[in-house]
């Protein structure tokens, strides 16, 4: 399951507070809240749904949490509706997948969460709805969501790209000169108020005995946010090439050189992200106090229940041309295989058109 949009949706399933439970522990409240997100992606093949019950029992409530039938339904049955479009149905299969970071104070084996997969994709110009029903007295639990419209980087942006990219420009290690105003740009999508934009770089890192494994880092560059959401007109964000050696430089990931042979140079990767006007209003909610008034307003698009059922997308620009992908340009990569951030990383680059240089793998 896929910093920013995508890991919202993963942040929901961990931090807030889920459950009640089919044990003897004694529950001050006799109906539970059922908890429930779904964030809607038609760039994705698989959508998800994480469905919990809220909790409060007569004792220690860090215990109940820690019990994974505390906090999950067993006779749960959830649907989601295309209204507009083909108007599909699909009912959801639940599924057990692994928690990234094992601890917490809630269950931390595994977690259940439903799925569906749409054949040919969902149509971005439907909306959806989704129902929960159970086998018992529990309301059923509704919500719905549009989807956002199209958009993409600006076709002006990929013409730089076609002669790959240009982080550093000097004429030798001795004097760098680091490109301080790459624009990225890209168009507005209907519906969308947050747009979330990472740099992905690409490498493979090899062993001493000669095995290899391909890797990449993620380099968010924060969160945008359009004053409308009519899908009109653009956006963009200035890159600073410093900036992307000393993130490079200083990333927990490549500190450690035990066994390390090389690092081989790959190609990057613009990653956009946008989130639907109530996906941005419920991140917004949620975000840490920073004032003196402590409270928070609880958000919710959930009939008889509480969390968020929205949408959001992304679009992933990886090739400079239909047969490139996108590199870095002949100085930008002498900087990382040799600059004073990033030179003792091991980097280098097994292109054909710098052999004979320090840079080039051996």
């Amino acid at each position: 399951m896929r910093h920013s949009l995508i890991a919202a949706f993963g942040l929901m399933s961990m931090v807030l507070t889920f459950a009640t439970c089919s044990t003897d522990f004694e529950l001050n409240q006799p109906q539970v809240t059922p908890v429930l997100y779904g964030v809607l992606d038609h760039t994705a093949d698989t959508q998800w749904v994480k469905l919990n019950k809220s909790f409060l029992g007569g004792g220690d409530n860090y215990t109940y949490a820690a019990i994974n039938d505390c906090t999950e339904y067993n006779n749960a049955v959830i649907t989601v509706s295309e209204i507009g479009g083909t108007n599909r149905t699909w009912t959801l299969t639940e599924t057990y997948v692994p928690v990234d970071n094992n601890s917490g104070i809630f269950y931390t084996d595994s977690q259940k969460v439903y799925y569906f997969v749409a054949s040919g994709g969902l149509d971005n110009s439907a909306s959806y709805d989704i129902e929960v029903e159970f086998d018992d007295n529990t309301p059923k639990v509704s919500a719905s969501t549009e989807m956002i419209g199209n958009f993409d980087f600006t076709g002006l942006f990929k013409a730089k790209l076609f002669a790959d990219l240009e982080l550093e420009t000097g004429s030798g290690l001795a004097s760098p000169n680091y490109v301080s105003n790459f624009g990225v740009d890209w168009n507005l999508a209907s519906d969308a108020k947050r747009y979330d934009f990472t740099i992905r770089f690409h490498y493979v890192e090899f062993n001493l005995a000669g095995d290899s494994v391909e890797k990449h880092i993620d380099w968010f560059q924060g969160t945008q946010k359009s004053v409308l959401t009519d899908g009109v007109g653009s956006m963009s964000h200035v890159v600073n090439g410093e900036s992307f050696y000393q993130f490079v430089g200083q990333h927990d990931d490549l500190q450690d050189l035990t066994d390390i042979d090389k690092r081989v140079i790959k190609n990057v990767e613009f990653i956009l992200t946008a989130g639907h006007d109530e996906l941005n209003t419920y991140i917004e909610v949620n975000e840490p106090v920073t004032g003196v008034v402590t409270e928070r307003p609880t958000y919710t698009n959930i009939t008889n229940g509480i969390g968020l059922f929205s949408s959001k997308a992304s679009v992933v620009l990886t090739r400079a041309t239909p047969a490139r992908d996108i590199n870095l340009k002949r100085n930008s990569t002498e900087e990382l295989s040799q600059g004073q951030y990033t030179g003792m990383l091991l980097f280098c680059s097994d292109s054909a058109a710098y052999v004979g240089e320090g840079y080039h793998c051996n």
